[in-house]
């Protein structure tokens, strides 16, 4: 009884913000402006493609397309302490905004992206593999996903994926990282973006 009634005194509670909904989003059209990803994106290739999370970093920052500041040392779920930052990040094509995602560890999350070795690691790659199947099999994919061929289908979206552009604004409130991707998504009209429940 006496853990029911901590359960429900704690589940409960009010959870205060630091301001509030309207307060937060009211500022996005001038943060999105003042952002502009298309402007500020720069290339994949020359900063990730032969790079693991220290180089990329280090030549972002010596580039002045980051800044050391951005950076705190952050907890995994499994418990291991990474260094890296929170934020937002944009992959753009030539002038045209394609995806919007989110992190607290936005260049190890890139990194995953395009040369993670499964479906759940480079899950941008694997939904524009399935883009590319059906456009070339001229039918949607409809088996399971671990039975999508990874190598067939996915490694070329992750070449892909090499050749666009990038650009990133850090961010430090989870509750304006997770309202402003979906505002920037639906602004820049981002079609891989869906926000799909699994």
């Amino acid at each position: 009884m006496k853990l029911e009634s901590s359960l429900i005194k704690t589940i409960t509670k009010k959870r205060v913000y630091q301001t509030s909904f309207k307060n937060l989003v009211e500022k996005f059209d001038e943060k999105l402006s003042n952002f502009d990803p298309v402007k500020n994106a720069v290339d994949i290739s020359k900063y990730f493609h032969d790079a693991g999370i220290v180089t990329a970093t280090n030549r972002l920052i010596n580039d002045n397309v980051i800044s050391k500041s951005w950076f705190c040392d952050y907890t995994t779920k499994k418990g291991n302490v990474k260094y890296d930052f929170k934020g937002i990040y944009v992959f753009v094509h030539k002038n045209t905004p394609i995806y919007v995602g989110i992190s607290k560890g936005v260049i190890g999350r890139i990194l995953q992206h395009l040369k993670g070795h499964s479906h759940n690691t480079s899950t941008l790659a694997y939904n524009i593999g399935l883009v590319m199947y059906e456009i070339s099999k001229g039918q949607k994919y409809t088996g399971g996903r671990k039975e999508f061929d990874f190598k067939a289908n996915v490694t070329p979206a992750k070449n892909f994926l090499f050749q666009q552009k990038i650009a990133f604004l850090p961010i430090e409130t989870n509750e304006e990282l997770y309202t402003f991707e979906v505002f920037c998504a639906m602004q820049l009209q981002c079609w891989l973006n869906k926000f799909e429940t699994h």
